[in-house]
């Protein structure tokens, strides 16, 4: 072969070998936090930014689903770990006990905010109908569809709560620590009663969680039970709603309801 040839030979080579595509990296997400967290100079920042999720990160936390004694609370935390970049002007590179920190109701818009990272402001289902069993597709609107709630006491000083003798006890609202603790308290809605009042009042001293527990567990159980509704009820943050759609064959709404999980990686 000649010099010449040997060259556009080279030339047709090259022009035809596949490369690897260059994969642009996606700008991060704002996300507004409720409450946010606490910075040195004890001011609360509020200003977060999250990354779209990876393949790398979709089989990570899909290896971290086979554990038995996985919670939600842990699976939440994981993904955010990896998915939150920084709050305020704190990165948080592998800093769990940042993510812990935070509100449940901060954790589920950072959720949503990683959906929105990841796939845009809509996602589109399919979905069967269950009047006429044929398929059809159901757009969520992650910015109307799941509607944020407002905290009816202050998200940074405990509420008071009335007990039956006339005496008073402080409530916090629960973060992702208390969420998973919670969660491996016992199987038994006691035992998640007690968990429950034992992190959410809060005393002026340094009395250990153990002397809480006992505490809780000596409680009356209206007591129990007007504090756990107190905490319950006032959960601010975005709530995962019915979607609902008309079927495109029939005509007969389809109601769709999603948890977190299943609105990232389904």
């Amino acid at each position: 072969m000649s010099e010449d040839l040997a060259a556009d030979a080279a030339v047709v080579n090259e022009a035809i070998e596949d490369k690897p595509p260059e994969m642009a990296v996606a700008a991060p997400t704002a996300v507004k936090l409720l409450r946010g967290i606490k910075d040195d100079a004890g001011k609360w920042q509020k200003n977060a930014t999250v990354r779209e999720m990876t393949g790398e990160d979709e089989e990570e936390l899909a290896r971290l689903s086979t554990q038995d004694d996985l919670t939600y609370a842990d699976y939440t935390s994981a993904l955010l770990t990896r998915a939150v970049m920084s709050i305020g002007g704190q990165h948080l590179s592998d800093d769990s006990s940042i993510i812990d920190s935070l509100l449940i109701g901060d954790r589920d818009m950072l959720f949503l905010g990683v959906v929105k990272a990841t796939y845009g402001n809509v996602r589109t289902f399919t979905v069967t109908c269950g009047s006429c069993s044929e398929s059809s597709e159901v757009q969520v609107n992650l910015d109307t569809d799941f509607p944020v709630a407002s905290a009816k006491g202050s998200l940074t000083k405990p509420r008071k709560v009335l007990l039956k003798d006339g005496s008073e006890v402080k409530v916090k609202y629960l973060t992702g620590a208390d969420a998973q603790a919670i969660a491996l308290a016992g199987e038994t809605l006691a035992e998640q009663t007690t968990s429950i009042v034992a992190h959410s009042v809060v005393w002026g001293d340094d009395r250990s969680f153990k002397v809480k527990e006992q505490w809780a567990k000596a409680l009356s159980v209206a007591d129990r039970r007007t504090i756990v509704d107190t905490v319950l009820d006032d959960q601010p943050g975005p709530s995962l709603e019915e979607v609902e759609a008309p079927c495109a064959h029939c005509d007969e709404p389809i109601i769709m309801m999603l948890d977190w999980a299943s609105l990232l990686f389904s």
